[in-house]
């Protein structure tokens, strides 16, 4: 065991509740697996209470900084009618939440933006578009928490990215929130009408929004199921190479990955 192994090992510990549970446990095996056997020891001898406020602390800030990078918008307008949604941070049910919490995991990330959004809603509904805007954040809140894939990116047969969402919302808010993040003043009034965008997670943890045309949503659709360009380029009556073309693209903003056939 080195220093920097138990500090790794801690760093797990304080975003996980099961290898926290298992550490309170001394279940020096269990935790092992994870961590290492002599960090899991001394971490099983660690004080449980101080590991654990530890964690709800590093919490706190991790999703404190995801909501007001995410929620901009939201999050501007529900403060200039006085309430600021940062404030379930100190709610019972974000404190439960916490305690039962995997930073950083799909499943957290959306129960964090169920309390946002619950938070909200009600300040946004007078709005017309203010559903629409709850939703995209919403969304962008929840693909940033898909898993960042490091490793290759090539492979001779592609599928659709699990983190990939195509989200349908009846306003397009996407410039209110582009200018909120700009920290203008003035922010534009959002167009009325249907738009379907595709907010995907590049495999560095960028999340991106583009249109989603109908051509794209019928490419994510025939990769709902690993297929090759030439067999995607069947499937679509479309030419192989602008579909190779196309699936270079979608790699790149995270929207479509490679395997092996």
């Amino acid at each position: 065991m080195t220093g920097r192994s138990l500090h790794d090992g801690l760093l797990r510990v304080l975003t996980s509740a099961r290898l926290r549970a298992e550490a309170a446990a001394g279940d020096v095996a269990a935790l092992g697996g994870a961590v290492g056997v002599e960090e899991a020891r001394a971490l099983c001898a660690a004080d449980s209470v101080r590991i654990g406020g530890l964690a709800r602390f590093l919490g706190r800030h991790f999703y404190r900084e995801r909501i007001v990078r995410l929620f901009a918008g939201s999050r501007r307008l529900t403060r200039e009618a006085g309430r600021d949604p940062l404030a379930i941070l100190d709610t019972p049910a974000f404190g439960g939440l916490l305690e039962r919490a995997e930073l950083g995991s799909a499943a957290t990330a959306d129960a964090v933006a169920t309390l946002v959004e619950a938070e909200v809603a009600s300040l946004l509904a007078a709005r017309p578009w203010g559903p629409a805007l709850c939703a995209y954040e919403g969304a962008l809140f929840r693909v940033e928490a898909g898993p960042r894939r490091w490793g290759r990116r090539d492979g001779s047969a592609v599928v659709r990215a699990a983190t990939a969402q195509v989200v349908a919302l009846g306003w397009d808010v996407t410039g209110l929130v582009a200018a909120v993040r700009r920290g203008e003043l003035a922010l534009p009034e959002p167009r009325p009408g249907p738009i379907r965008l595709l907010v995907a997670l590049a495999p560095d943890g960028r999340v991106t929004t583009l249109r989603a045309s109908e051509g794209l949503e019928r490419i994510l659709t025939a990769l709902e199921a690993p297929r090759t360009a030439a067999e995607l380029a069947r499937a679509l009556d479309a030419d192989e190479t602008e579909c190779g073309r196309a699936l270079q693209q979608l790699a790149a903003v995270g929207a479509v990955e490679w395997r092996d056939a």
